[in-house]
């Protein structure tokens, strides 16, 4: 009997192993699995969010596109491309590439808002002076008008005079073209970004709707 107790001992540890070993396979297989399925919920997850920000954006830009047609509402435009900007005088003016003959005066915009006034024109080109160049354009805020008539290059801004100091004006009003000159009232072109008192007048600076470091087609309002 004590020689087989060895050998039943040998068998017993055996069996236990076999035991504990098939136990533990099982219970990696069984986390590892929760593991995938649980990673397979966290890519499907992260692939919804994704289609759901694409299609956000997509409605975002639609709706910006859609509000950016407004401008041309009643308007006849020619579409024309920037043919030569002078390094020199790059915030200035620019040389229109035209189709079609426009007139002096008229409004140049693209799709965020008053870019500049035509200046002169031929039946292939225009020049274009751009409100970043001191053009003087008539504008109002909400009720109160003034005008544009100066642009600062470090502060990135217009500046509006002839408003008293006691006319209130709020930042972030939108700035849009009164319609008291030639060209078409309502045309966007910034909002408010803080104002000055300086004597009895106010000085109210913009913030440009359009990038005047990124310009390439723009439309001339050809009444």
């Amino acid at each position: 009997m004590n020689k087989i107790q060895p050998i039943v001992n040998i068998i017993i540890t055996l069996l236990l192993f076999i035991v504990l070993h098939n136990a533990l396979i099982t219970g990696l297989g069984n986390i590892f699995s929760l593991i995938k399925h649980d990673n397979k919920y966290e890519l499907l997850e992260s692939a919804y969010k994704t289609k759901i920000d694409t299609l956000e954006k997509s409605i975002a830009n639609y709706e910006k596109g859609t509000n950016a047609l407004k401008i041309y509402e009643g308007n006849n435009y020619i579409i024309s491309k920037i043919a030569l900007r002078d390094i020199y005088d790059f915030y200035n003016f620019a040389v229109l590439s035209t189709d079609s003959l426009v007139t002096k005066g008229n409004a140049v915009i693209n799709e965020s808002g008053l870019v500049g006034i035509i200046e002169s024109a031929n039946k292939t080109t225009a020049k274009v002076n751009f409100l970043t160049g001191n053009v003087k354009v008539s504008v109002k805020i909400g009720d109160t008008y003034g005008m544009l008539d100066e642009y600062d290059r470090e502060a990135k801004s217009f500046i509006i005079h002839n408003i008293n100091n006691y006319q209130p004006v709020d930042i972030d009003e939108e700035v849009t073209t009164s319609g008291l000159q030639e060209i078409d009232g309502n045309l966007p072109i910034g909002k408010v970004s803080k104002t000055e008192t300086v004597g009895i007048e106010q000085k109210v600076y913009v913030k440009p709707y359009v990038n005047f470091d990124d310009l390439n087609y723009l439309m001339v309002i050809n009444k």
